[in-house]
């Protein structure tokens, strides 16, 4: 167990029953929740026709029994997961959902969302496969312009520009408040572990109030600075601090033992399910960067907000460095630059099993973190269960080591 969490499961767990339950009410009331399953799909463009997005893809193995009736056993256990909680009915999130949006990504998950389609309406956007030229671009403004156009025909509201404009604003004051949780790792001393990071930006669910999840996020920053500023003063050695009721802190431990851990940044497919991360600071290390899905990949790009505003959008999430792109030569540059303002120490990548987009490129990630970064790098390839864990915690361990 890590010492001197602010952020547990009763934090985030009040949160996520209160944005729920907004939710809910807003449903009853006729506001429409659309299920999304990537960082391409605008969610501007959906709160903008005054629906709500949730995020879909899933971290847990329990419904693979079900996804494996219809799926390979042997596929990626993240579309395992969204599938088998959509064809179970097991998760409130999914459940809620009115129609899909979903993206055209990698192979897996667009036969996937063929049979998604026959549990609830799904839209599939045509993502195209090359980085940023103009010709995708305009492509790519094609395709959201259609997704716009279907979200007025099925809410019954039309997105005007204004509006949209002013969703772009919003979410570009998120993915700024969600980066500064980030900034926090970026002194000599992280000042954030990485699952409070994920507790922190990963809370909540339905996007259905962004004003009030700013305003959590600034109040978790406020809390972890208060954290730091307390452990830096000369006090006693057992005097502890309560920040609420669930944590207490030791005022002078805290900084020397972050000090004492190697800086990691996190890596590859999305980290839905957290047992990688969670093993890494458990064993030593501090994740004090995370580039995948959710984390500075996505919220380190912000839309521009001055030109016509679903060109902005085609434009900012088309620069989005995910693998299903090629070639793919921004994440290496993302990567060696979180590498240099987070003082990274070591890079993970973590690969689901059967994730070959990622697994490919993997190949060329650990090329430019050892040579060109002067990084080490290990890959950790796994699943969602708990069968490899002794041998995670036996490299991981020894990966960390080597660090020190």
């Amino acid at each position: 167990m890590l010492p001197h969490l602010l952020f547990n499961d009763a934090y985030t767990k009040k949160i996520e029953e209160d944005i729920y339950a907004r939710t809910v009410e807003k449903s009853a009331l006729g506001t429409k929740v659309v299920g999304i399953y990537c960082a391409f799909t605008p969610r501007e463009l959906i709160a903008a026709s005054g629906a709500i997005p949730v995020a879909l893809c899933s971290g847990s193995e329990e419904p693979f029994q079900a996804a494996e009736a219809h799926l390979p056993a042997n596929l990626c256990p993240l579309i395992k997961s969204s599938y088998g909680h959509a064809v179970a009915d097991s998760c409130p999130y999914f459940h809620m959902t009115d129609f899909l949006l979903a993206d055209a990504t990698c192979d897996g998950k667009k036969k996937m969302f063929e049979l998604l389609n026959r549990i609830k309406p799904l839209h599939l956007l045509q993502l195209p496969q090359t980085a940023s030229t103009p010709e995708s671009i305009d492509y790519w403004e094609n395709e959201l312009r259609k997704v716009a156009s279907l979200l007025e025909e099925r809410t019954g509201n039309p997105i005007t520009e204004s509006n949209l404009k002013s969703q772009i604003k919003l979410y570009n004051r998120l993915r700024s408040t969600t980066e500064a949780v980030f900034k926090l790792n970026t002194g000599d001393i992280p000042l954030v572990y990485g699952v409070e990071i994920d507790s922190i930006i990963g809370s909540g669910g339905f996007e259905v109030d962004i004003e009030n999840r700013i305003f959590d996020i600034e109040k978790a920053i406020e809390m972890i600075q208060k954290r730091a500023s307390l452990s830096s003063n000369n006090t006693k050695p057992n005097q502890q601090l309560s920040f609420n009721d669930n944590h207490m802190i030791n005022k002078n431990s805290f900084l020397e033992n972050m000090a004492k851990r190697p800086k990691i940044l996190l890596t590859g497919c999305p980290s839905t399910n957290k047992k990688v991360l969670h093993l890494i600071e458990n064993l030593g290390g501090v994740v004090v960067a995370m580039e995948s899905c959710g984390g500075l990949k996505s919220a380190g790009t912000l839309i521009e907000e001055t030109i016509e505003p679903i060109r902005a959008l085609a434009e900012g999430t088309l620069k989005i460095a995910c693998a299903c792109m090629t070639p793919n030569t921004k994440r290496v540059d993302l990567i060696g630059n979180i590498i240099d303002e987070y003082r990274v120490d070591g890079v993970v990548e973590l690969i689901w099993d059967a994730c070959h987009t990622y697994n490919v490129e993997s190949f060329q990630i650990q090329e430019a973190v050892n040579k060109t970064f002067d990084r080490p790098y290990i890959k950790i390839k796994t699943d969602y269960s708990q069968n490899d864990i002794g041998q995670l915690e036996t490299r991981i361990e020894a990966f960390l080591e080597m660090l020190k």
